[in-house]
């Protein structure tokens, strides 16, 4: 009968620990929303307005997060001194409260947290072949995650129109610098012309292209009749200005 009772009265304690623990545990969880919001804010402070709206943020991690309320906000200031700030990634910030008065710091936090950035930016409609050019209706405004973007970005589809693929891009990806380039006006082994400008005088011959490129883009061409080789800025109508 003894045992009964001791093995009833540790059941019956249990489950008073488990809801002064699951009560303990949601205050403490109700606690960091508010702390979560001034962190947010302070940092975001330091972001352009431009780019705010397009801030994520998640992973809050607390080591004793204590409750921030109007009235201790009233009594004691809040300062919060962000480590590693950058645009994305992980970031510590160190949160104190001191008296207003007398400067006393009454608690010291830090909070760890991540960042995203995800913007709208052009991005393949549908897959798109190799030296394909690029037209209105093969891009789509997609959010993608920009600092994972390392070879540059259009955010509308006015600059990318007209460019050409350098290679295969999957349908869904961001049309970048790396995977687009301008339209190619001479390709690799072309006949251009080579234009020479010195003291007022203009010769011209011709040269090989030795590699494909766009309007304006300097390319090496080949002196067919002296073999040498030459930096050109790439003309209209397959001509080539020596640099």
């Amino acid at each position: 009968m003894f045992k009964i009772k001791t093995f009833a009265f540790i059941i019956l304690a249990a489950v008073l620990l488990s809801v002064i623990f699951s009560d303990a545990g949601f205050a403490y969880a109700a606690k960091k929303p508010n702390l979560k919001r001034i962190v947010i804010k302070s940092y975001l402070s330091k972001i352009p307005l431009k780019f705010k709206k397009y801030f994520h943020f998640s992973n809050f991690a607390y080591n004793i997060p204590f409750k921030i309320t109007a009235g201790i906000l009233k009594s004691y200031s809040v300062s919060i001194a962000i480590n590693n700030l950058k645009y994305s990634g992980y970031h510590t910030a160190i949160i104190k409260i001191s008296d207003k008065k007398s400067g006393t710091i009454k608690g010291i936090d830090d909070v760890t947290f991540k960042t995203e950035i995800y913007a709208p930016v052009a991005s393949a409609a549908e897959t798109i072949g190799r030296f394909q050019i690029i037209k209105p209706g093969d891009v789509k405004i997609s959010y993608k995650n920009i600092p994972g973007l390392n070879d540059g970005y259009y955010l509308n589809d006015k600059n990318i129109a007209g460019r050409e693929a350098k290679f295969f891009i999957a349908a869904g990806s961001a049309l970048t610098k790396a995977n687009t380039e301008r339209k190619r006006i001479i390709n690799f082994g072309d006949t251009v012309n080579i234009i020479y400008k010195s003291s007022g005088l203009i010769l011209k011959t011709k040269g090989m292209a030795l590699q494909a490129g766009a309007l304006n883009s300097v390319i090496r061409v080949k002196n067919i009749q002296s073999g040498t080789v030459l930096n050109c800025l790439l003309k209209p109508y397959k001509s080539v200005a020596v640099r």
